[in-house]
Parts: C-alpha cells; sequence; structure tokens
C-alpha cells in the first residue's frame, strides 16, 4: 500500500473557466442594457437599443452554466486514507462543501458519471461503515481530464482490489 499517493486539483482551472463566464455574461447581457441606458441619443446606444432582443439570447446561457456551476475540486489519496473536497466556485461561500475523509477500508465501489451539456462528471462512492450501513457518496468534478480520471480509476481499483 505504499505505492498509493495521488493528489489531483483543478484550482486555476475552475477560477479561468469561472471568470470567462462571468466575462462573457457582461459582455453579450451587462454591457449592452447598461449602455442603452447611459447613452440611449449616441449611436452605440441607438445600435444597442436596436438590436437589444440579441442580449437576451446569451441570458439562457449564462444561467445555465450557473446553474450547473463549475466545481473546485481537490482529492488526496495517501496510503491510509481517502480525502475528497468540493465546492462550487461562486457560490463556496453560501452553501457547505461536499467532502469526505476516509479509510481505504470503506471504500466499496466507485464511478465516474458524464453530465451531458457540462463542464462536469460526478464521481460517485460507494461507502461501507463499520456498522455495515452502505452510503453512496456524489462528487461533481469539472474540468477534470481523461488522464486525472484513469489516474484516480487505477488507485481506486487497487484500494477496492487490497479491500477484498
Amino acid at each position: 500500500m505504499h505505492k498509493i499517493n495521488i493528489k489531483s486539483s483543478n484550482k486555476s482551472k475552475a477560477i479561468i473557466a469561472t471568470l470567462l463566464i462571468a466575462i462573457f455574461g457582461c459582455i453579450t447581457f451587462l454591457l449592452p442594457i447598461i449602455l442603452v441606458y447611459l447613452i440611449p441619443q449616441s449611436g452605440v446606444g441607438h445600435y444597442f437599443y436596436d438590436h437589444i432582443n440579441y442580449a437576451f439570447l446569451s441570458l439562457p446561457v449564462i444561467m445555465y452554466y450557473s446553474y450547473t456551476g463549475i466545481y473546485y475540486y481537490k482529492i488526496k489519496v495517501d496510503p491510509y486514507v481517502i480525502d475528497i473536497t468540493t465546492y462550487r466556485t461562486i457560490s463556496a461561500l453560501l452553501k457547505k462543501k461536499d467532502y469526505v475523509d476516509i479509510p481505504h477500508t470503506m471504500l466499496t465501489d466507485y464511478t465516474f458519471f458524464d453530465r451531458p451539456l457540462s463542464f462536469n462528471k460526478t464521481l460517485m462512492l460507494k461507502i461501507e461503515t463499520d456498522s455495515g450501513k452502505k452510503i453512496a457518496k456524489r462528487f461533481n468534478l469539472s474540468l477534470i481530464s481523461e488522464k486525472e480520471i484513469e489516474k484516480i480509476s487505477n488507485v481506486f481499483d487497487r484500494i477496492i482490489v487490497n479491500n477484498n
């Protein structure tokens, strides 16, 4: 079990994706509306006033990615403990973090799910407590690469094999 050691995080990718979505929203929705009210008699204000309905076309895209969210994740597996933390980049202050810190012996199975039209994949851990109760814990992972999924899967597979 000494070779089981992995750390994975997407902090910079999650922050950049969140900033890009926010900039997209400001440029395509907020800026035209502000310019229509600030300078309605200028050529720019008049143009945006005539085409304001195009600004509302970006609203469903912004709302969808605000709803599905961009998640920051941190996965750390050492020879004894599995530690996973995920939370949204925007609403991290308002909601609680998804968190698990368990010994290897509690992990019975895991699965990765794709989320359609999203940057997110879901990692589901099946955990068995000391009392025999089975729990499924889900973690949203944004912008995770296939290489990272393969590394994590290899480590979890070795843990499950060692548990049986």
